[in-house]
């Protein structure tokens, strides 16, 4: 491929450089879209080469799949996809092999080198992709695998900071359909800090310090039965819904200037769904905060680049620093954001 026609340019993500190349101006764009509202940082921690490329065919691929090769997984994404895992016999090339799926995406193949920060992924006709397929389920994914070389380990939960210091964040865990969502979103409305409803990046500040959550997009999927919460999120029912019923959106667009990059984890939030006539909040021990992050990272299927032993360490800090609550949230409550306030402010404990 030559040179000419690159197009590139280098965006961050947090404190590391990306330096992303591509023949395609809206792959470009799509990354600038995803990246380039990170801010600058006074000095680059790391940084990695992410090449994407597009062609008219899978088979034009000049990298393809090993003979020689392993399998490590395979996953349906929730767009229905199938995405395969392997590594070279050598250990020292990883790869990410997505099926082609009419309607959401065409074949794809991302390279990730072991021994070097630098990405690669070859896209089949990228006018076949959903664009919240190619952010969410290929250069995130790519991108947050490389990123564990510089301390980050991705978590499926939602982050929110208090509405008068960014420094106390609170980190919501929980299973898919635990009320994460509709908890962060409302409580980004009533004039919390938001981070992510979903998916963000935990790392240790320095060596010893405090765990932070990070911010891996601002996104959020709000489903229909939230709607009807907060005279804010009206404006969603003229969006489309996907088969989940969720509904897409910048954090952004539902209150201005809401968006945070990253916070100390000080309050660990696991909320629930109930039927119960009242919300309520349960404290919970360390040793309880720590069997729910073990369960939530297992539970997950990540594949983490950390030994158990030290993915264990690093949840027992974070069980440790943090005060943790069980919240049960009565089915169409929206007392949830006045809760999280409540304790954001060190009470009720009851």
């Amino acid at each position: 491929m030559q040179s000419e026609n690159w197009l590139g340019k280098t965006l961050f993500f947090h404190d590391i450089a990306v330096h992303c190349r591509t023949n395609h101006a809206q792959i470009l764009a799509l990354l600038e879209e995803m990246l380039g509202a990170f801010p600058e940082p006074q000095q680059a921690r790391g940084e990695v080469q992410y090449n994407v490329w597009c062609y008219e065919h899978a088979s034009q691929f000049p990298q393809q799949l090993p003979k020689e090769r392993h399998r490590t997984d395979a996953i349906q994404l929730l767009t229905n996809t199938v995405l395969k895992y392997y590594r070279s016999s050598d250990s020292m090339l990883e790869f990410h092999s997505y099926a082609a799926l009419e309607g959401v995406n065409g074949a794809a193949l991302t390279i990730i080198e072991r021994d070097a920060p630098r990405i690669t992924t070859q896209l089949e006709m990228p006018e076949r992709y959903q664009a919240s397929f190619l952010r969410r389920y290929v250069f995130l994914l790519a991108l947050g695998h490389v990123m564990a070389r510089f301390g980050f380990e991705p978590f499926h939960a939602a982050a929110i900071t208090a509405p008068w210091d960014n420094r106390q964040g609170a980190l919501l865990v929980g299973a898919s359909g635990s009320g994460k969502t509709t908890l962060s979103v409302g409580c980004a409305i009533a004039g919390c800090g938001f981070l992510g409803d979903d998916l963000l990046m935990l790392r240790e500040q320095r060596p010893g310090g405090a765990i932070v959550a990070c911010s891996v997009t601002h996104e959020v999927a709000v489903r229909s039965n939230s709607l009807q919460l907060w005279d804010a999120l009206a404006f969603l029912a003229r969006h489309a819904a996907d088969q989940r019923d969720k509904r897409y959106c910048s954090i952004e667009t539902i209150r201005a200037g809401v968006a945070r990059w990253q916070t100390p984890v000080r309050l660990l939030l696991f909320p629930t769904l109930t039927n119960d006539t009242e919300s309520r909040v349960i404290p919970m021990s360390k040793a309880q905060a720590l069997q729910a992050l073990i369960e939530q990272a297992i539970g997950n299927g990540y594949q983490h680049h950390q030994t158990p032993e030290t993915l264990f360490a690093f949840l027992s800090q974070l069980a440790q620093q943090a005060v943790s609550y069980r919240i049960a949230i009565s089915r169409g409550a929206s007392d949830g954001p006045a809760i999280v306030k409540s304790l954001f402010a060190g009470g009720p404990h009851g």
